[in-house]
């Protein structure tokens, strides 16, 4: 499996993974369209309406919008749906003052879904929870529009305790950024738009836009 990059038609595609002939990179002057992970613009705060039309979206599904009874099945049988949808509702509460019920919430949410997601994070639409087990979104955490993040990633905060050495605050993760599995972001650090993060990798500096991040600690293995 090897990595790259493409521009397309609607923007630059950094998820770049390539195997054999099936390949989610453009080859051959293919249509973007096709792909699902093509640069999505989408605006305002997240919530759950944003989240059904990012769904109902050509790019809602590997396969394109999904129908009716297709999006009824994503609801009920995909745990990361269910996390996100579960975090809508608490976060909510969250933002009503009732931060008890808010935090009990999130332990039913990690206890059917695997997340842990806290009613503080902020999350904007489209985001996508692949496989969501092991996954850790701390308080002050924002992450941007459309983002994919996948199992174990964990995005938390330095200099809030006697263990932790470092300036005090959370990551804010850009719009269109893609989270493989495993990736520890950690601190006040700005993951920049359209950025992909490689698999096992630590990130404990900011990085710009447009670039594929791999390593420990990470560092840009190319920019688009």
């Amino acid at each position: 499996m090897t990595v790259g990059h493409t521009v397309s038609a609607c923007g630059v595609n950094p998820l770049g993974i390539t195997v054999k002939q099936e390949s989610l990179v453009l080859q051959g002057g293919e249509n973007v369209e096709k792909y699902p992970y093509c640069i999505i613009k989408m605006t305002g705060n997240g919530n759950l309406k944003g989240d059904i039309r990012h769904l109902f979206s050509r790019y809602g599904t590997i396969k394109g919008k999904p129908s009716i009874w297709g999006a009824i099945r994503i609801i009920l049988v995909k745990p990361g749906v269910q996390a996100l949808i579960f975090y809508r509702f608490y976060r909510k509460l969250y933002k009503l003052k009732l931060r008890l019920l808010a935090e009990f919430c999130s332990r039913l949410n990690f206890f059917f879904n695997g997340s842990e997601i806290d009613p503080g994070a902020e999350i904007g639409s489209g985001c996508r929870l692949w496989h969501p087990a092991g996954v850790v979104i701390g308080r002050g955490v924002k992450i941007g529009n459309n983002v994919s993040i996948f199992s174990n990633v964990t995005l938390g905060g330095l200099g809030h305790s006697i263990f932790h050495h470092g300036e005090p605050g959370y990551p804010e993760i850009g719009d269109n950024v893609i989270l493989y599995t495993n990736v520890t972001v950690l601190g006040p650090v700005k993951i920049g738009n359209n950025t992909t993060i490689g698999a096992h990798s630590l990130i404990l500096e900011s990085f710009p836009d447009n670039c594929l991040v791999a390593g420990i600690p990470a560092k840009v293995i190319k920019s688009f």
